[in-house]
């Protein structure tokens, strides 16, 4: 089998394999977000880190009272100068200028994002050149493309309303998925894409501003 056709197989295989955590988290993140009791959940866990922070630097109630003030003030004091912003922007900007601008930001996100698929593709099309993996392992990956694409859209058509259910759920997922990988790669081979995806995914590697216009 030639290298050629190798990069043809291959790269779609490790591309699917290599992104399965940040394609699970993914695909979670909207549905924790937008279920209300995984943000009141999520609320309380940070109101309960926030309180034994307080315990352990020995703040008293009069002090957590203040901050608890000032904190609000700030926030009534941020969405007022964001809405000014709007406002602003608003009169400076036309209605036909605004809808080529959120256009034109919509097809830079979509440039980069293409982009850096690209690149990530490429990253993982040259690792696998460098195993020189046999036809059997190729064919071991295929079917484990395969299978890790069927789990991941069963999890994701899941109705799990905990977040922790959720995570849980996730990590047995990704547990599960290692011993195949484990079956066909070493655990060094492993380690190679995930360093690989790593270094692809750090800020500043292709992410677009979400706000180019100053909004």
């Amino acid at each position: 089998m030639t290298r050629s056709f190798t990069r043809t197989l291959l790269a779609p295989v490790l591309l699917a394999v290599a992104i399965l955590p940040l394609a699970l988290s993914a695909s979670a993140a909207p549905v924790e977000g937008n279920h209300q009791g995984g943000s009141e959940e999520h609320r309380q866990q940070h109101e309960q880190r926030r309180q034994a922070l307080f315990e352990r630097a020995g703040i008293d109630e009069e002090t957590r009272q203040a901050m608890e003030k000032a904190r609000r003030e700030h926030r009534k004091a941020v969405r007022e100068l964001r809405q000014e912003h709007r406002q602003r922007m608003d009169e400076i900007l036309g209605a036909e200028q605004r809808k080529a601008l959120q256009a034109a930001r919509q097809e830079l996100r979509e440039e980069q994002r293409t982009k850096r698929r690209e690149t990530m593709q490429q990253r993982l099309t040259e690792l696998v050149d460098s195993w020189e993996l046999s036809d059997e392992e190729r064919e071991a990956l295929r079917k484990a493309r395969e299978t890790i694409y069927a789990d991941m859209q069963a999890l994701r058509e899941r109705d799990i309303d905990s977040r922790q259910e959720r995570r849980e759920a996730m990590h047995e997922l990704r547990e599960e998925h290692h011993e195949v990988l484990a079956e066909i790669l070493s655990d060094a081979q492993i380690e190679e894409m995930r360093t690989v995806l790593s270094r692809h995914d750090r800020p500043g590697n292709g992410h677009a501003s979400r706000r180019d216009d100053g909004n």
